[in-house]
């Protein structure tokens, strides 16, 4: 009798496990047969950039990486070539120590060497050049051709910037993991925060828009995910398609190798809308194949994912989607090539 009160207790588990899988697989809305039919869902508005309407120039600066050639005038003169300001800002120099110069302007620096020379000789004169401005760089990361750090000399502007970067990778034929880049998301970020221009009016030569370069400038061009489906998980070759108005779901998961022997018929996943609030719908492909529910029309920028066997919770399609929601950040910059390589 004990023995069969604990089957049966595990018989009740059992069942209530799967009421809560299938709480779980369901929870997200029928996908609608085309966009429109969803009220809640609209397409996301572009942002639009204005520009800078004041863009300075700056005085050149030492920068930790810089390599300069200091001169020292007194009773005799001195050259030290080859100083480095170092990852905190300091250069070395005899007698002196070590000098903090990182952030000032050529006489901001002499000034500063001298203070510290003149403890052992109040006469002493510094003359500072830059030999090798390594440190004055910025970054250009993304979908561009050469992604990297860039020197960065006096003068130069945001699509010099770009183009010293490659420009924009494209999408090579047959090559379903490197995506082409889109310029007209790519930001450019100074100090922490955006700066609100425009890449394709920064190439055409708007001068509010192709503004100067500053060191430490990040250049981000991310993949062009919105004029791509992307279909991953338990498809034969998960990869991304280029969207075309009225493409299906059925034909996308046709053309990347229909559902895998492991995969969820009754539960493939939609995500539509921008990354950073996007909605997620599901949606029965035997009920399609059955004549029983109308196929799916899909929407740029969608994101199919097929689930594993029917046990599948809500959490673990979130969390294969994570690096894809991460986009949204800039650090994610490579997160969909990654996610697509994966079985």
């Amino acid at each position: 009798m004990g023995r069969l009160t604990t089957n049966m207790r595990r018989f009740s588990a059992f069942l209530l496990c799967l009421a809560m899988s299938g709480c779980a697989a369901n929870r997200y809305p029928g996908a609608p047969t085309v966009p429109t039919d969803d009220p809640a869902f609209a397409a996301p508005e572009p942002v639009v950039m204005v520009g800078l309407e004041h863009d300075p120039p700056e005085a050149l600066k030492l920068m930790p990486g810089d390599t300069v050639e200091l001169t020292t005038v007194s009773a005799q003169t001195t050259q030290y070539p080859g100083l480095i300001v170092d990852a905190l800002g300091h250069v070395h120099v005899p007698l002196a120590g070590d000098v903090p110069v990182g952030g000032k302007t050529l006489t901001e620096a002499e000034k500063a060497i001298e203070t510290g020379l003149r403890r052992y000789d109040r006469f002493a004169r510094a003359n500072l050049i830059i030999t090798e401005p390594n440190g004055h760089v910025a970054s250009v990361l993304g979908a561009v051709v050469n992604p990297g750090r860039i020197n960065v000399p006096p003068g130069m502007r945001v699509a010099d910037l770009l183009a010293e970067a490659g420009g924009p990778s494209a999408q090579q034929t047959g090559d379903p993991v490197n995506l082409p880049g889109n310029l007209d998301l790519a930001r450019l970020v100074r100090n922490g925060e955006t700066v609100p221009v425009s890449i394709p009016l920064a190439i055409k030569g708007d001068p509010k828009h192709n503004v100067r370069v500053h060191s430490g400038d990040q250049l981000y061009v991310p993949p062009g995910t919105e004029t791509l489906i992307i279909v991953i998980g338990q498809v034969g070759a998960p990869q991304p398609l280029a969207y075309r108005p009225g493409i299906r779901l059925t034909e996308v998961l046709a053309r990347t190798g229909g559902i895998g022997p492991a995969g969820d018929r009754n539960d493939v996943r939609i995500v539509r809308g921008p990354l950073r609030e996007p909605r997620m719908y599901t949606a029965t492909i035997k009920d399609l194949v059955d004549g029983k529910a109308t196929d799916v029309v899909l929407a740029p920028g969608d994101i199919v994912y097929v689930t594993k066997a029917w046990y599948a919770k809500a959490s673990d399609v979130l969390n294969a989607l994570a690096p894809l929601i991460s986009l949204a950040n800039t650090a994610a910059i490579i997160a969909v090539s990654e996610a697509i390589r994966r079985p």
